[in-house]
């Protein structure tokens, strides 16, 4: 059975993900795992991730409504300009979606298709089917990248199981409670995705059998639901990756060797667990 597991923001390099992991716990481990070992099942469109305290005011003023559809995904994206959406921009079955934000005014996103949406610690958004299982997933919203360095801060929070809204922060991160309240709108951009691996092979690698898998470039980069994604649509076609060991593996190269050529997964390698399997730089023996 298909387990999704969670996954933190990208780090530079495996040593330093085993050395916050030892020190600080880390919210990969604790949600692929629950308190007995064992891992913590899927929420379902029925039994959404219950939804934490947060500002659920609407957009300000007139909006626009931009609608975005991936494979059988349709998302529904309103905010008082209307979002562009260009499609298959960076690979087949993805939207790049740029809207305009002013701080403190929120942007909503809601799934009009079957299904529920899930968001990450990070920002990103899973889409789920009826059933619970990963078929499309939204990067983080991300500013341009000659954004200020004080940008206000964006945040992505759930509003019910098929709604979410994405909202800037009045004041940029660090601002006194003296300084005035920016507001010029930023520009942010997130991908939608359904096709998150390009090609897989099995071959021979040191000491045995090796399955070289090839992210999409967007998926690579849409943290946890881009990570819950290519493990969906990984399992799905190769069965065997569906142990300790290989998911392990998998996620060692999603936070530390995201921008390798492929990342190479061995059921033959001990499950070492995941903190070994970084330090290993995703190779355990």
């Amino acid at each position: 059975m298909l387990i999704r597991r969670a996954v933190t923001p990208p780090l530079a390099a495996c040593a330093t993900l085993a050395t916050l992991l030892a020190l600080g716990g880390c919210s990969l481990v604790e949600r692929a795992q629950g308190s007995d070992g064992t891992a913590d099942p899927a929420p379902t469109a029925s039994q959404a991730t219950p939804t934490p305290e947060h500002s659920t005011a609407k957009p300000r003023g007139r909006t626009s409504t931009s609608t975005v559809t991936a494979g059988d995904v349709v998302l529904e994206v309103s905010s008082r300009k209307a979002a562009e959406v260009r499609e298959d921009e960076l690979g087949p079955g993805t939207r790049t979606v740029t809207l305009d934000l002013a701080p403190g005014r929120t942007a909503r996103l809601a799934l009009t298709s079957p299904g529920a949406l899930d968001v990450d610690s990070d920002g990103s958004v899973t889409v789920l089917d009826g059933n619970g299982t990963p078929v499309a997933a939204l990067s983080p919203p991300e500013p341009a990248e000659d954004a200020a360095a004080d940008a206000p801060r964006i945040d992505v929070t759930e509003i019910d199981a098929t709604r979410a809204q994405v909202e800037l922060d009045d004041r940029s991160a660090g601002a006194g409670a003296d300084e005035p309240v920016r507001t010029t709108p930023l520009t942010l951009t997130f991908v939608v995705g359904t096709q998150a691996i390009e090609g897989m092979s099995w071959g021979e690698n040191e000491g045995g059998r090796s399955l070289a898998v090839d992210p999409a470039d967007w998926a690579r980069h849409a943290g946890e639901a881009g990570l819950d994604l290519i493990r969906t649509q990984l399992v799905a076609a190769e069965p065997e990756a569906d142990s300790d060991t290989m998911e392990h593996q998998l996620v060692c190269h999603a936070l530390g060797a995201a921008d390798k050529e492929t990342w190479n997964l061995e059921p033959w390698r001990p499950d070492v667990g995941l903190i070994l399997t970084a330090t290993a730089h995703c190779n355990p023996v």
